[in-house]
Parts: structure tokens; C-alpha cells; sequence
């Protein structure tokens, strides 16, 4: 037991935190719309920031896919490493000190920072970064396999729930989270061959019924919260 019986009573500033964290998750909103098709998701956030953004930053060339639903001189992408293609920027997206605040109004952040070594400092950066009114569009995984090469040219440190993401977030004004997947097709994306056997095979279909078919018959797992990750569309 503690010599000083003061420590046992609550202190009002680990209150005032939790309430902090709490407050944050609450004002989160969740949409499972997308679950079975991000590429729709996707599509339409970022035909919306090439169609409204004036400077958009791509953190980890993420956009490569639908890179030309931009104009060329509205985008600039940042890599930590010197690769092919070439980013325009070779940075640490948690320690960008060569950009200027403001920089931005529309910044994609997808699959990047579970990677980092500190996805909060990141975070805080991108938030920096951003002009008053722009726009974020980030992913992160939640259940999902580890996925570093073993060269470690890049790492997997960290996974984010609702709860995490919320307060990850908690400076930006508007959040909203997109799910993937959902409890069930969660579990069986945890092997890499259901990704990359049925899933590029047959698209997210096989996922949708699965999770219909075992929620039908099983009771459990039966969160709604229980999934592959979170696309999330911030505004600051």
C-alpha cells in the first residue's frame, strides 16, 4: 500500500483526461457503408480533393493507384526514402521542418503510419501542415497481419481502434470513420492468403457473406467495432 494515503483518492486531472478521451470517441462518427468497397470510398474522397484542393500532399505516395485523378502541378508526394518514382519531397512526415505551416488544403495519408515511429508526432505534423478547412484522408489498420519486410526497410509498429483513432484525431473538427471489412472476414484477413487468393479473385463480395453468414448462425464475434481498419475523413 502507498505511505501516502493522498495517492488513493482520484485526482480530478486523470478525470478531466479520461473525460478528454472519452468526449473525443463520442463526437467520432462511424459509417460502415464502405466496408465491402473501399475502392468506391476512395474514388470519391480523392476526386473530391482533385476537384477542390488547390496543393495537395500524398505522405507515402498512396494515391499511386488514381494518381491521375490529379492535376500534376496540385500535387506533391513525400517518401522518408529515395525510391522509384521519385517523390517531390524526401522527408519525415513526423519531422517535416522544411514545409511551412499551411501548406496544404487536402493531405493523403493511406497505410503510412503504422509504419512511423511515431504516428502522433506525424499527426501532428499533418495537422500543422494543413490550412484551416482542409482536408484529411487517412488509413489505418486495425486487425490486421504484421507486414514488414525482414530487411526492415520499412516497420509495422502500430494498430488503431475507433478509440485510438478518436483521440489520434481529436484537433480536427469533423471525423468521420469508413470500416473495412467487418468481425468475421476481419479474422480470416488476418491470413495473407485471403487477401491475396479469394479476395483479389473475387473482389470484397466473399467478405460481405461471410459476415452475413456467420453473424446468422454465430452469436460472436458481434461488434460492429471489430474490423480490418478505418479509412478516416478529417477536416481541420
Amino acid at each position: 500500500m502507498a505511505d501516502n494515503p493522498s495517492l488513493q483518492r482520484p485526482n480530478p486531472e486523470a478525470a478531466a483526461a479520461m473525460a478528454r478521451h472519452v468526449e473525443a470517441i463520442r463526437r467520432v462518427k462511424v459509417n460502415h457503408d464502405y466496408a465491402y468497397d473501399s475502392g468506391a470510398l476512395l474514388t470519391g474522397k480523392l476526386g473530391f480533393m482533385a476537384s477542390e484542393c488547390d496543393m495537395v500532399l500524398d505522405v507515402g505516395q498512396s494515391t499511386r493507384e488514381r494518381f491521375d485523378l490529379f492535376e500534376r502541378d496540385r500535387i506533391e508526394t513525400m517518401e522518408i526514402n529515395v525510391g522509384d518514382p521519385l517523390a517531390d519531397i524526401i522527408d519525415d512526415i513526423c519531422a517535416p521542418g522544411r514545409l511551412r505551416p499551411d501548406r496544404y488544403d487536402g493531405i493523403v495519408c493511406l497505410s503510412v503510419l503504422e509504419h512511423v515511429y511515431d504516428p502522433f508526432a506525424a499527426i501532428r505534423e499533418i495537422h500543422r501542415l494543413l490550412q484551416p478547412g482542409g482536408y484529411l484522408l487517412l488509413h489505418l489498420p486495425f486487425l490486421f497481419r504484421y507486414h514488414a519486410p525482414a530487411d526492415l526497410r520499412f516497420t509495422d509498429g502500430y494498430r488503431f481502434s475507433r478509440d485510438g483513432m478518436a483521440w489520434m484525431l481529436r484537433d480536427f473538427s469533423e471525423v468521420t470513420l469508413y470500416s473495412i471489412r467487418g468481425p468475421w472476414s476481419s479474422i480470416f484477413n488476418l491470413h495473407k492468403g485471403w487477401k491475396n487468393g479469394i479476395e483479389k479473385r473475387f473482389g470484397m463480395s466473399p467478405a460481405r457473406w461471410l459476415d452475413r453468414l456467420a453473424m446468422r448462425f454465430r452469436r460472436r464475434p458481434t461488434s460492429d467495432l471489430q474490423v480490418s481498419g478505418y479509412y478516416a475523413w478529417a477536416r481541420k
